[in-house]
């Protein structure tokens, strides 16, 4: 990974919202996906009480599964701040593929540290 010269405290005040930004949306695309993976057994024990038969209970499974990859994938699709770089390849990484910028620094930037 290639080292920054400067520190992420180093930046002005432009820096800092588009930083801001960057973290809400972040958030916004995990929280969906923890959503749509927590809420995936209450959806199947609902389905299976309704008695819609195996073929609709079937695609509606495929569908939910269908719509967690594609929230998966549009968080694996966020950008990084300060390269504008895909941050990561795979869900969770903890720093930017491209230039090392962490999300504990992007925490720190949103929290005014």
């Amino acid at each position: 990974m290639p080292e920054q010269t400067t520190t992420i405290m180093e930046f002005g005040k432009p820096d800092e919202a588009r930083y801001r930004r960057a973290w809400h949306a972040y958030q916004a695309r995990r929280n969906l996906v923890v959503t749509l993976f927590i809420s995936f057994l209450p959806l199947g024990f609902f389905v299976a009480r309704m008695h819609l038969g195996e073929v609709f209970s079937f695609a509606m499974l495929v569908v939910w599964i269908g719509i967690y990859l594609a929230g998966a994938w549009w968080l694996t699709q966020w950008h990084c701040p300060r390269c504008g770089k895909l941050f990561g390849d795979r869900l969770w990484m903890p720093r930017c593929m491209n230039c090392g910028l962490s999300k504990q620094e992007l925490m720190a930037v949103v929290r005014g540290k």
